[in-house]
Formats: structure tokens, C-alpha cells, sequence
């Protein structure tokens, strides 16, 4: 039995739960528990909430080539590239199959989720894994856990899909990948990580970058010294071109993400009103009443169970809304209570971020990354 569980049944012990977002490679930790044989129940549902959502967007551009979930966990060496599972048309829905799978072979190797879950202040996501995080509030069991699973999944499919045919443009062309190799800097994306010197230093360059038109926006803020830019991969690239000179001299690192589209902001927009039939369609009808304890938004730091409808709220902030790490990270420091952080994944990205984040609040308390085998050995003993 769990020494970290027994404290927290004995009153001592109180989580806040996490999820990681976008970036990080996801298949090899799926197809890991996908050999577990306690975790059939659970990828059965997986895997036909994949294959129903694929069949509802067949021949999208979002997909160049055919989403074979099954083959690719049965038959690993016929999976797709890292790069081609980053597609968010494939990745959003994986990366949250991947999270609830961390999620349930955490419950099946006797860290009971009701436990957990009644030891649980609160919880939040870093991106896309704000959603997860509210999956986790709703406390069900059996086949509403399930059933719900199964809806969750399709909508961040969904989700993904419909982000990519806002921004069709997968991939780089040739000349902007020659532009950005040529400036030092590999694999051009609409999203890319700044990192070292000041927010207000990097906001000032893209507000002068940006002149009159917004082209480029800082749509993450992760720790003090870590933000993200989105916008299209050729503005992306000239503003790398532009102020390469300051980088260097500042030794700031300019690193693309794995993302085909520039999530959390205004150029997503147009996905507000092109997801709404999906989410009728698939009847994720979640409200913020659903939700057990506070799910903490990285926005506004909002309490999502004062929302009415959570599809459209969670998609705004994925899609549109800027994220501000630290937000999610106050409740953890306000609340004395909470004695540790469980993170599933995927991998240790959205783990380092807190860690990062909770030491510039002036803040520690121990970030378990449930993905990472030592860190579930440390939870489990």
C-alpha cells in the first residue's frame, strides 16, 4: 500500500492534480501501458473513441494520412513519425488518451482513485491539459468513468481537427525550413519557445516587430524566463531574423515546438463557432455544477465549476486565450494543505514548469511525474 496514500486517508496528505499539454513525445508511454493487461478495459474505449471520431472527419486536411490508433499501439514500428504524431489533428486526442492512461494504470496498480480524488484540493492543466484536469473533478466511477473517458477523448480529437483545418498549413515549406536552418534554428513551427531574459523584453520586441498588425502574439508565459510565441512560421522566422543579433548577445534560445498550429491566440478564433456542432454531435454537454473540486484555469485563474457550458470555455482557452503558468500554481502556494503535485504527463515537460514556477512564487512541494517509471515507484511505495 501506498505510504503517500495512507497520509493522505489519514488526513495528512493533500494533492493537487496536473496535466501536461503539447510538445512532448507521447506513443512510446502508450504503447508501454497498452502491454498491460490490467489496462484493456480502459484502451478499449480508447481506441473506438478514436476510430468513431476519425470516421466523423474523414478526408480532412487535418489528416494526410489515414489515423490507424490500433495499428500503431499493436504494430510499433509501423507508427508514425514523432513529427507526424505532433499533427494536432492526431495529437490532441492522443496526448489526453495517453494522459488517462497514466491516469487509470495509477488506479490499477492499488493507488485508488477515490482516495486520491477525496484527497484532492483542486487541479489544473498547462494547455490542453486543462481539460483532462476537469475530467479528473468529475469523480466517477464505473461505466460513467468510462463513458465520460470516451467523450473526453473524441472532443480533444475533435478539437484538434478542427484547429488544424483553421490552420491547414502542416507543414514547413522548403524555403522557409532552408530560412530558418540558416538562422540556426531546426523544425519552423507556428509555436516557438524564447527562453532567457525578461517577459518585458521579448513582449517589447514583438510589439515593435508586430508594428501596426498583430502578427505575432506571446501566448504562453511559463516560468519567469520561458514563453512561447505563436503566430505563421514565415513571421516566426523573420522576427528570429530581426533580432538574432540581440539573442546571442543574451544567450536567449529560440526552439520550435512540436505544434502545427499557433494555439492561445486571436488567430484561432475561427474555430469558436466551426467546433460547436461537434460538440452536439458527441453530446459533451459538461457543466462547471459537474465538477467535484475547483479546476483552476491558466487564463484567468478562474474556477471552472462556476462555468456554465465547459466545451466552449475549455476550447477558448486552449484555442484563443493566453496562458499564464503561475496562475495555475497559485492555488498550490495559497493553499498550505496541499502536500504534493501528481503530474500524468505526458512526460516530465509540465513537471519541470511547475517546479520552475513554484520556486519563483517562492513556493516547493513535490511535483511526482506519474509518467517517469522512478517518480511512479516513489507514489506507489
Amino acid at each position: 500500500m501506498s505510504k503517500l496514500l495512507d497520509s493522505a486517508k489519514a488526513g495528512q496528505a493533500k494533492f493537487f492534480l496536473q496535466f501536461g499539454g503539447q510538445g512532448a513525445p507521447y506513443l512510446k508511454e502508450m504503447q508501454k501501458l497498452y502491454a498491460e493487461a490490467s489496462m484493456k478495459p480502459f484502451f478499449d474505449v480508447a481506441i473506438s473513441a478514436i476510430e468513431a471520431a476519425a470516421q466523423m472527419v474523414t478526408g480532412t486536411v487535418a489528416h494526410p494520412e489515414k489515423v490507424d490508433f490500433r495499428k500503431w499501439l499493436t504494430e510499433p514500428d509501423h507508427a508514425p513519425s514523432d513529427d507526424a504524431m505532433s499533427i494536432a489533428g492526431i495529437s490532441l486526442g492522443l496526448i489526453a488518451a495517453t494522459q488517462f492512461a497514466h491516469y487509470e494504470y495509477l488506479h490499477q496498480q492499488g493507488f485508488s482513485r477515490a482516495d486520491m480524488l477525496k484527497a484532492t484540493v483542486a487541479s489544473s492543466g498547462h494547455s490542453q491539459g486543462l481539460i483532462t484536469a476537469s475530467f479528473t473533478a468529475l469523480g466517477l466511477e464505473g461505466k460513467a468513468h468510462y463513458d465520460a473517458i470516451y467523450k473526453y477523448i473524441q472532443y480533444l480529437f475533435l478539437m484538434g481537427v478542427r484547429a488544424q483545418e483553421v490552420f491547414p498549413a502542416i507543414h514547413a515549406s522548403a524555403d522557409e525550413t532552408a530560412k530558418s536552418e540558416a538562422l540556426g534554428a531546426k523544425g519552423p513551427a507556428p509555436m516557438v519557445a524564447v527562453l532567457g531574459e525578461s517577459h518585458a523584453t521579448i513582449e517589447a520586441w514583438v510589439k515593435e516587430f508586430n508594428g501596426a498588425a498583430k502578427k505575432l502574439f506571446v501566448s504562453l508565459y511559463n516560468t519567469p524566463n520561458n514563453r512561447i510565441i505563436s503566430g505563421a512560421r514565415a513571421d516566426l522566422i523573420a522576427f528570429h531574423e530581426r533580432y538574432k543579433a540581440e539573442f546571442e548577445a543574451k544567450q536567449i534560445k529560440f526552439v520550435y515546438l512540436r505544434s502545427t498550429c499557433p494555439f492561445h491566440c486571436e488567430l484561432m478564433i475561427p474555430i469558436l463557432e466551426k467546433f460547436k456542432p461537434d460538440l452536439a454531435k458527441i453530446g459533451f454537454d459538461f457543466k462547471g455544477s459537474d465538477l467535484k473540486f475547483p479546476v483552476y484555469s491558466f487564463w484567468d485563474g478562474a474556477n471552472l465549476q462556476q462555468e456554465g457550458d465547459l466545451g466552449m470555455r475549455m476550447t477558448d482557452d486552449l484555442m484563443v486565450k493566453t496562458l499564464y503558468w503561475e496562475k495555475s500554481m497559485l492555488p498550490v502556494k495559497n493553499d498550505k494543505s496541499v502536500t504534493a503535485i501528481l503530474d500524468f504527463g505526458p512526460g516530465k515537460t509540465s513537471q519541470r514548469l511547475s517546479m520552475d514556477t513554484l520556486a519563483g512564487l517562492g513556493h516547493e512541494v513535490p511535483v511526482y511525474a506519474i509518467a517517469f517509471a522512478k517518480d511512479l515507484k516513489t507514489v506507489l511505495e
